[in-house]
């Protein structure tokens, strides 16, 4: 289905705040050499509790998150590690980039480049050369916030990231900002607890994003023009048995497939009323996010909590997941963010 050019909004009328406030330029280009290391990965074949086809990829992570499809590899960061990784599912060989801070959301350029959005500052990572240079601190005057989260438009102007208090007080200091192809960075949305669940609806304007510790999924109108949301209202309530809603995207057909984080599953809901439509349990107990891959599949990050005793960790938690044959299609291209 071909794409609107255009995917942006208006100001919304909401009980967030929201502010146009640029993002701080760092004084100086800052450079640094990132370090990085291949290892093949142990694959494991099995059913679900459903019957699902389903690949375990032994990666040991302490927080997968943000799993993108492109170009034949799949692409997703470890926010505790820190690392942002690359794998070729068909040679099971895994590249890992090893990072000095958390890292909260990623994407990639048309270059190839790779942005990434680290604890404090959005940074843009060489892969070929190691090479990471800070191009912006989007968040001087929220210490206690780290980054988190992010997608590129459909239309690829924009990287869209959010932000979350990472002090432990759980206080709504989560931001939604806006990056433009050009440099300039805008707060989106103010007041969220953990901003989460990105994703855009087939039509390029429908957009959506959830909190996860409030457990609100919400749907707002996107207007590429200006980068901005407007029309944002709550869509869906998850709590802790269903499944608070983490990571996510929109299949073909409309449906809101979220991460589960808490129950263990994904929930899948309709377009529209927001029905759940299924479920999907999974071996691990805190997935993250899943995104389309190959041939029908489905790929799904998880984590392991750091207040979880050692007898309370599966051998599944923190794995790499790619469930077979579940969408009636592939996963589109992935959008490419334009050069900065």
């Amino acid at each position: 289905m071909p794409m609107p050019r255009r995917c942006a909004a208006r100001h919304p009328r909401t009980r967030w705040r929201s502010s146009t406030r640029a993002a701080a330029l760092p004084r100086r280009s800052t450079t640094v050499i990132v370090r990085h290391s291949t290892r093949l990965v142990e694959v494991r074949e099995r059913r679900t509790a459903d019957g699902l086809h389903l690949r375990e990829f032994r990666v040991g992570n302490r927080v997968g998150e943000c799993p993108v499809w492109d170009a034949g590899q799949l692409a997703w960061i470890d926010v505790r590690a820190p690392a942002f990784h690359v794998l070729d599912p068909r040679t099971r060989l895994m590249t890992t980039w090893h990072l000095d801070k958390p890292v909260g959301a990623h994407c990639r350029r048309v270059d190839g480049r790779i942005v990434l959005a680290l604890s404090d500052e959005l940074a843009v990572l060489d892969p070929v050369t190691g090479k990471l240079r800070t191009v912006a601190h989007p968040e001087p005057d929220r210490p206690g916030n780290r980054l988190n989260e992010g997608r590129v438009s459909p239309c690829g102007n924009w990287f869209l990231f959010g932000s979350m208090d990472d002090t432990g007080a759980r206080q709504p200091t989560g931001r939604i900002h806006a990056l433009h192809a050009s440099g300039r960075c805008h707060v989106v949305h103010d007041g969220l607890y953990i901003a989460n669940g990105f994703a855009w609806a087939a039509d390029a304007q429908t957009f959506y994003f959830s909190d996860s510790l409030a457990g609100v999924v919400y749907r707002a109108r996107w207007q590429a023009d200006t980068g901005t949301l407007d029309a944002i209202a709550p869509w869906i309530k998850a709590g802790e048995q269903e499944g608070r809603p983490d990571g996510a995207f929109v299949d073909d057909a409309g449906n809101y497939w979220s991460a589960g984080v808490s129950a263990g599953r994904l929930n899948v809901y309709a377009p529209g009323d927001g029905a759940r439509r299924f479920t999907v349990a999974l071996p691990c107990q805190a997935p993250s996010m899943p995104c389309p891959g190959p041939d029908g599949s489905v790929f799904v990050t998880s984590l392991v909590r750091p207040q979880w005793q050692p007898d309370d960790i599966r051998p599944e938690d923190g794995q790499l997941f790619q469930l077979m044959d579940v969408l009636h299609t592939g996963a589109r291209p992935s959008p490419r963010l334009s050069i900065l």
